[in-house]
């Protein structure tokens, strides 16, 4: 395996970088999309463990999420990550890998926003972790009052002061865009997350989730202290797929865990459980896909 840095342009001219993850013997392309302001060192190890396994990976993030000096004032918005930037990382991969199998995998947003991309046409398939809405009052209450605090005193503070939300110093998650930010807090506030009629189809396109042609599979965890049994549910009942829509509910005990949350996911811990299996469903959907061209 080799990692390989690159570079694209989005159609608004917006420059995305990222790392592929190239294994040697190649089986299918994966474009992983990251949770919202999170550093892409938290998925390494998984997305080396992909690679190992015949998948070629590509990490990035999304626009905003970077160089500061880019972020005072900015006027890139939270659905931009899906509008625009998947997209763009997804036609540099169609281009660069033309004859292989794609895949999409997604933690937290980018899982939610996929289906704002319009070319979906050869994906074979679809596996999201941690993917669901985030309806505040779905939260435990702990976690529900931190939320608080950050969306609705800390964000609206710090844009003021600084022209963006300057989270990272204070260990929040990376820093964002004021208007990402307040974008994703309007959506929180409704239990169908963007589905709801305020911003559906007016503040954010319909997409293809009402119509996705692949097999999707969604890992959730009982303790995460957002996408939960309830907000999973909450999201994934507006979306409608051709092919099967599945879950697996995660519990810590049985990985040895006291938790695994929004991030624990792509903890060493989870190897021989969660990252084989997400590898055996991969190879499945290849498997699949074989057997349906066998039929053309």
């Amino acid at each position: 395996m080799k990692t390989e840095n690159f570079e694209t342009i989005c159609k608004d001219g917006t420059q995305l970088n990222g790392t592929l993850f190239i294994p040697d013997n190649t089986k299918a392309v994966v474009q992983f999309n990251c949770g919202t302001g999170t550093s892409e060192k938290i998925y390494l190890s998984f997305l080396t463990y992909l690679a190992e396994n015949g998948y070629l990976c590509c990490l990035w993030n999304y626009r905003g999420t970077k160089k500061t000096d880019n972020l005072k004032n900015s006027n890139i918005k939270f659905s931009d990550y899906g509008t625009k930037d998947m997209p763009a990382i997804k036609a540099y991969l169609d281009n660069r890998f033309p004859n292989l199998p794609f895949l999409f995998i997604g933690h937290s947003a980018g899982g939610q926003q996929i289906g704002f991309v319009n070319d979906l046409a050869n994906v074979i398939g679809n596996i999201n972790i941690a993917v669901s809405s985030g309806y505040y009052p779905n939260m435990p209450f702990g976690y529900r009052m931190k939320a608080y605090f950050f969306f609705y005193i800390f964000s609206p503070i710090s844009a003021l002061l600084t022209g963006f939300v300057k989270a990272k110093p204070y260990g929040l998650m990376e820093n964002l865009p004021k208007k990402v930010v307040s974008e994703w807090r309007d959506w929180l506030e409704k239990q169908d997350y963007f589905f709801d009629k305020n911003f559906y189809g007016k503040t954010v396109p319909t997409g293809n989730f009402k119509n996705f042609k692949f097999p999707i599979h969604v890992y959730y965890a009982t303790d995460d202290t957002i996408s939960n049994a309830k907000n999973t549910n909450a999201f994934w009942r507006n979306v409608k797929s051709e092919k099967e829509i599945s879950f697996t509910e995660l519990t810590p005990g049985e990985f040895g865990l006291k938790k695994i949350d929004h991030f624990g996911y792509f903890r060493k811990t989870m190897k021989d459980k969660l990252w084989t299996d997400v590898v055996t469903r991969l190879d499945n959907l290849l498997q699949s896909q074989k057997e349906n061209n066998k039929h053309f």
